[in-house]
């Protein structure tokens, strides 16, 4: 993906009076311009995105702590240690019992 960056140095141009000559601008500066411009656009990935534009990111070492993107390899990873952002989770076939401060208890049946 390309950023615009100007391509011709217009400001030189603003400063002189409208009835300097210096002060018309060719056909081929407005052609470089909006070729820049064109070129920036085109690079750039479509709201509903493609497959050729897919977002990808660096899968996390497991336990992670960052404002790093989570991709859906490291979360399965997470999950499948038992993890679920709240600490880890156990699943008992006795009875519920206790719990405080929000726990989830869970009887799975044998």
């Amino acid at each position: 993906m390309a950023n615009y960056t100007i391509a011709v140095g217009w400001s030189g141009k603003d400063a002189l009076a409208d009835s300097d000559a210096g002060k018309v601008i060719s056909g081929a500066d407005f052609n470089t311009e909006f070729t820049a411009v064109q070129t920036a656009v085109n690079t750039k990935a479509d709201l509903a995105g493609s497959a050729s534009q897919a977002f990808s990111a660096t899968t996390a070492a497991a336990d992670t702590n960052t404002t790093q993107v989570a991709t859906t390899a490291y979360v399965q990873t997470e999950i499948g240690a038992g993890k679920n952002g709240h600490g880890d989770r156990t699943v008992s076939t006795s009875a519920a019992s206790g719990g405080s401060n929000g726990d989830i208890w869970y009887q799975v049946a044998s």
